[in-house]
């Protein structure tokens, strides 16, 4: 079987098929969403109280200096004129909270 010339031409054959074909069928997707559709937040630093400005993605990102998951979806305190640590991102959206900043 491995003498024959017929066998040697499928597999030379299905290989170049699949080169070929590979990038055809398994092609990248694009992403579902737009990045710059992606509303833009205040995130608040739970160690340092620090306001950053960034996509929403995650319930917790990282800081840019330390590393560490400490950035955390914010509220405003008008009282206090003051960023605060919010509640968890489903519930901000079900109350409304989650509006893009300006």
């Amino acid at each position: 079987m491995l003498k024959d010339a017929r066998f040697w031409t499928a597999v030379v054959a299905f290989g170049a098929a699949a080169c070929l074909l590979g990038p055809t069928v398994l092609r990248a997707r694009a992403p579902a969403v737009a990045e710059e559709s992606i509303a833009e937040i205040r995130y608040v630093c739970t160690k340092t109280g620090e306001v950053f400005t960034r996509r929403l993605t995650a319930a917790a990102l990282p800081h840019p200096t330390t590393g560490e998951a400490t950035l955390v979806p914010a509220v405003y305190d008008s009282k206090k004129k003051t960023w605060k640590p919010g509640p968890p991102l489903d519930v901000m959206q079900r109350r409304g909270l989650l509006r893009p900043s300006s």
